[in-house]
């Protein structure tokens, strides 16, 4: 239970850098799956032996070159979201309300159009 307090209590930069971690861990464990098929698969080309584990292993390998672009890409996002968070200021006060006159010109346009239609 305290974890899920605690997950309520993140803030979105820490989410963020977690999601970070998280993308950056999957991407060195499927780089290093990656760099044992690949040499799977150079040894079989080199002896000549084509079998189904080396259909297999590039079946893989070519799945696993999908996945580790969708998690660059994930990357990426994650990166230019914290780089945004940290690159916001504080201190920026929130915008004023737009003052009301803006607001009345419309409901006016609409009020003298009605009464045209009217005559």
């Amino acid at each position: 239970m305290s974890g899920e307090h605690r997950m309520s209590e993140m803030t979105q930069e820490e989410a963020l850098r977690l999601a970070d971690a998280l993308v950056g861990q999957a991407l060195k464990e499927t780089e290093a799956r990656c760099s044992v098929l690949a040499q799977f698969i150079d040894e079989c080309d080199r002896a000549g032996s084509q079998t189904a584990a080396w259909s297999e292993a590039l079946r893989e390998l070519h799945a696993l070159h999908d996945y580790r672009s969708g998690l660059m890409r994930r990357h990426s996002l994650i990166q230019e979201a914290l780089d945004c968070l940290v690159g916001e200021s504080p201190t920026q006060a929130p915008l004023p309300p737009p003052p009301n006159r803006t607001v009345l010109r419309p409901q006016q346009q609409v009020q003298v159009q009605a009464r045209r239609r009217r005559s």
